[in-house]
């Protein structure tokens, strides 16, 4: 093994020669990593004396390692069976038209050599496989040890990657599936990456709940008690009444949460308003038990499955009539929440007890924005198992520090970030009496936050149609759009936990309920429209929907809040029309979800399409709708559940899908988006006819049987 300082050394030289490649065209493509944009010959000609080396003892070692080649075009079918025919071993697609391979680099020079489509091929560099952490490092890093989070490459061996991290003297804590946890240096680390199999290093991010902190400095919070207004529990404004009184409950749905844990975390003795928990599970650090010590995971499972026995039915939540399993974080040794580090089986487990929806309101507090080890894992899991579709929370991170009066782009928090869950942002309740009614620029550090109006005078709960000024925004750093969706998160009331040590959260309701705020409470809110979501879909003929449906289901249907609540002009809250990276697609609307079957032609497509395939729908059944005296819109959403990007990658899209409709009268709307997962096209006015939404699959390298499945709806607007 490299000793660190040769590792360090090689770092340094190679960070000193990158070449950033501006854009990918002609035969020319962009390598896309987080390190950098590159162009792969230009980096190979300005290291060539490394590159010689490698190739002279390649040539007399014959051992696989991990190598990265790259076409000048997009990978076909026939280029992935060209290089299992040359012996590669296909582990990972990276942007643009490249795979991290396993096999010999002499041969990928011969594969190079006798072909005029690839572009360039090199060896998977350590420094690819390095997170932001690793670019800086100060003396403090050669001694202080940290957790490492290791993700290995797939076919890779995990338990011989692990026994080697052992004779190498590094403190393995834990492994399983693509997942390693040691204990060491950020310099020691360093090493780790120059070992075969791995593809992404970073430090494990400190964790935490999603509840806003509204205290204010040197003042004693005081409980706040009972209002009636119809709104406390934030199912009002989502228009769960009206699921409701057309017999959308959740009946016959599973739910399941990671959170702090549930209420006494024993059966027999929970919550009244828990009357349908299967049970639950310890997964945190040490945890020996699934009772919430904290008080968030139950408030959270109150605004799922709430059934409002303690209230005479005047706070539930959302899928009222769902069954729930929990799966308790809490760590007694750090006192707190702590991830597993296989997320992959937390998720396994629930999805084992018929759980379709998973609700997680907890995130990192560092590398906003990242696509990390964390996000890559649940879209793995996510594309596995494309039944069941799994949310997160923005994250409360938003803030004004450029004090113009509009809260800062990009503050969503991992796993957050991943491509295929659904992350909630929070809107406003709407509560001007009870609750905490404050300025946002009274609360903690509110003078640092939100100093400049309008969003300084900005009340927590005084707007419908407003966000919640904590609530984070996207887009991602790769430039996706994140949260893409809202819920109200401001002036929640649920459940409270019934354990001697949980907290008050934002005060006491009574002795059944207490009131709290964050992103953590809009995305509960949300798993309970997506639990009554499939089960209307289900009554609609899809018996089995797939996470890409429920997902573009709650998109389409979704309220859009352009402006936002201060208008049009300076301090606008909302720059552009949806989709967009403060209220995504808009805010939760069971009323549209459940009679979306009148007017939407709903297609979950299991198959999908290939690269190049295009799938073509005549909304014949529409067409019938249609009254040609009036003046009607379109609107066409398309979501997918893509193959999960490499953690080193700089583009997380994988496989790329585009939108198209061709009204009757020939006109065309086309989106191309080659950076998200869903894609919306709205006609605002449209003419009677026949509308014939495409779906095509602009690039498609790592599809399931070499296709992309999808979901799609079609609605006439009224």
């Amino acid at each position: 093994m490299n000793g660190f300082i040769l590792c360090v050394i090689a770092t340094a030289i190679y960070f000193a020669t990158l070449v950033p490649a501006a854009s990918s065209q002609g035969d020319s493509p962009s390598l896309y990593l987080k390190i950098d944009t590159l162009d792969l010959k230009k980096v190979k000609q300005q290291n060539a004396t490394f590159y010689e080396q490698k190739k002279s003892s390649s040539q007399q070692n014959a051992l696989a390692e991990d190598l990265v080649i790259q076409f000048k075009k997009q990978i076909s079918k026939d280029n992935k069976r060209d290089l299992e025919n040359f012996g590669f071993k296909i582990l990972q697609y990276l942007p643009e038209n490249s795979f991290i391979v396993r096999g010999l680099y002499a041969r990928a020079l011969e594969f190079k050599k006798s072909r005029s489509d690839v572009y360039e091929t090199s060896p998977y560099l350590s420094d690819w496989k390095l997170s932001e952490e690793f670019k800086k490092l100060s003396i403090m890093d050669y001694s202080q040890e940290e957790y490492i989070h290791v993700r290995i490459l797939p076919r890779a061996k995990i338990e011989d990657i692990a026994q080697q991290l052992k004779s190498f003297k590094f403190h393995v804590l834990a492994y399983k599936n693509r997942d390693i946890l040691i204990r060491s240096s950020k310099v020691k680390a360093l090493d780790v990456a120059s070992l075969q199999g791995i593809e992404f290093i970073q430090v494990s991010p400190q964790i935490s709940t999603f509840v806003m902190d509204t205290s204010t400095e040197n003042k004693k919070e005081e409980d706040l008690g009972e209002t009636h207004t119809g709104f406390e529990s934030g199912t009002r404004l989502m228009n769960f009444d009206m699921a409701w009184s057309r017999g959308f409950t959740g009946k016959e749905q599973i739910v399941a949460m990671a959170d702090t844990g549930l209420d006494t975390g024993f059966i027999s003795t929970l919550n009244k308003d828990l009357n349908a928990v299967l049970g639950g599970e310890a997964v945190g650090l040490f945890g020996d038990s699934w009772a919430d010590t904290q008080g968030h995971g139950t408030h959270v499972a109150g605004s799922v499955i709430g059934q409002g026995v303690l209230s005479n039915g005047f706070i539930r939540g959302g899928a009222y009539d769902a069954t729930f399993y929990a799966q308790g974080m809490w760590s007694p040794l750090l006192n707190n929440i702590s991830v597993p580090f296989d997320l992959k089986g937390m998720f396994q487990n629930a999805s084992n007890k018929g759980a379709h929806i998973h609700t997680n309101s907890w995130g990192s507090m560092v590398n906003l924005g990242s696509y990390d080890n964390y996000a890559a894992s649940v879209d793995e899991f996510m594309f596995n198992n494309p039944d069941t579709l799994v949310l997160f929370s923005a994250g409360n991170n938003g803030q004004d520090l450029d004090k113009n009066g509009v809260v800062d782009l990009g503050s969503v928090s991992s796993p957050g970030t991943a491509k295929n869950v659904l992350t909630v942002g929070a809107s406003e309740n709407y509560m001007i009496e009870g609750g905490r009614l404050k300025k946002c620029g009274e609360m903690k550090d509110g003078a640092n936050k939100w100093a400049a109006p309008p969003v300084s005078q900005d009340m927590l709960s005084d707007n419908p149609d407003g966000l919640a000024c904590f609530s984070s925004r996207g887009p991602t750093l790769d430039g996706r759009i994140k949260p893409e969706i809202v819920a109200p998160g401001t002036n929640i009331v649920s459940l409270r936990s019934k354990h001697e040590k949980a907290t008050r959260l934002w005060g006491i309701y009574n002795e059944h309920y207490s009131w709290s705020g964050g992103t953590s409470m809009a995305t509960p809110l949300t798993a309970g429209a997506a639990a009554v979501t499939r089960e209307y879909l289900i009554q609609c003929g899809n018996t089995k929907p797939s996470a890409a449906l429920i997902k573009a289901t709650l998109l389409h249907a979704a309220t859009e809040l352009f402006p936002g609540q201060f208008g049009i002009g300076q301090g606008q809250e909302i720059p552009t029309l949806r989709p967009n990276n403060v209220e995504g697609y808009g805010r939760v609307d069971m009323e549209f979800v459940t009679r979306l079957k009148e007017t939407t032609q709903i297609i979950d497509e299991k198959e999908g399409v290939a690269n190049a395939e295009v799938k073509t729908y005549p909304m014949d059944t529409l067409a019938q709708t249609w009254n040609v005296e009036t003046s009607h819109g379109l609107r066409a959403t398309l979501v997918y559940t893509d193959a999960p990007a490499a953690a080193s990658s700089g583009k997380a899209l994988v496989n790329n899908l585009d939108l198209e409709i061709v009204t009757p009268d020939g006109k065309k709307y086309t989106l191309k988006d080659s950076v998200n997962n869903s894609e919306m096209i709205e006609i605002k006015d449209g003419v009677a006819g026949v509308y014939l939404v495409s779906v095509q699959g602009a690039n498609v390298p790592q599809g399931k049987n070499g296709k992309q499945p999808f979901a799609l709806l079609v609605s006439i607007l009224k």
